[in-house]
Order: C-alpha cells, then structure tokens, then sequence
C-alpha cells in the first residue's frame, strides 16, 4: 500500500495509473458481483424466495446449508478485500473527510448487514428477505459510489 506514503497520487508517474487499474477492477467486480448474484440466487423476493426455500408448485428444491454457507464464507473474504481497499483509497483521494467517514461506515455497515441478513433470511424466514436485498444494494452502490469518487479525484478533480 505505497500509496499511503505518496504525497501526491494525481503527479506520481508509477501510482497513478496502477491505483486507475485498481479502482476500474474494483468497480468491475461489483457490477459482475451482482449479476452474479442474480443469476445464482436471484435478486428480487420470488427467485431469492425460491432458491432458498423451494417452490413445490414449479418443482424447485430449496438451496442446501452447504451452499449457503459457501456464498457467505467467499461473501465476506470479497467484500473485506473490496471494501478495505477502496476504503484505503478513497479515504486518501477525498478532500472532504467528514463525508469520507460516513460514506465508508455506511459501506461498512451495509456489508456486515448483507451477511447476517442473508443468514437469517436462510435460517429464519422470508421477512428477512427485502431487507438483505437493501442491504446488498446499499453496499454495492456506496462501493461503486467510492471508485467513481475516487477516480474523479485521481483524474480529473482537483483539491480544493
């Protein structure tokens, strides 16, 4: 994490584009993240309802324990490693850092949510279904909202 330590991330030669790399790879695995949550569990109430539960009508087993607990152990390994990164990141580029905290703890919280959330909707029931959904959107987008903001103050945005 050398950019820590660099003064000035817009001007050094080496940082620059490594950290653009970063922060594009890091918005691109959020937007395949999703899709692919789409397509595994489903990402509205009836095909998350019937991936979890079954749906004897239209001949759908329920989902087992052993790929739950799966999708949230590979869950937390990626939303720590994209979180924490982008954290880094943004906390460094922003000049504002009042909004910087409460953007990053908003992140942080939704994605701490989206896994307990997801565990209870699982083992509890479908109440617990709508508000897993937020709490993935919430993080996704508050993620995504911090590479965009991170990019525009690495290319574009000056100090103020």
């Amino acid at each position: 994490m050398r950019f820590t330590l660099v003064k000035d991330l817009r001007s050094d030669a080496l940082m620059r584009p490594l950290l653009n790399g970063l922060l594009l790879f890091a918005g691109t695995f959020l937007v395949a993240d999703a899709f692919l949550k789409r397509d595994h569990i489903g990402l509205d109430r009836d095909t998350l309802s019937a991936t979890l539960y079954g749906n004897e009508a239209e001949f759908i087993d329920p989902v087992s324990e052993h790929f739950v607990l799966e999708l949230l152990h590979s869950d937390i390994f990626f939303m720590m490693m994209t979180l924490l990164i982008l954290s880094a990141v943004y906390a460094r580029l922003c000049p504002f850092k009042r909004i910087a905290a409460v953007v990053i703890n908003i992140a942080m919280i939704a994605a701490a949510a989206d896994i307990v959330l997801f565990a209870l909707a699982y083992y509890k029931g479908e109440a617990y279904l709508l508000p897993w959904l937020g709490a993935f959107w919430l993080w996704h987008g508050t993620a995504l909202f911090m590479a965009s903001a991170s990019l525009l103050y690495l290319n574009v945005l000056k100090k103020p």
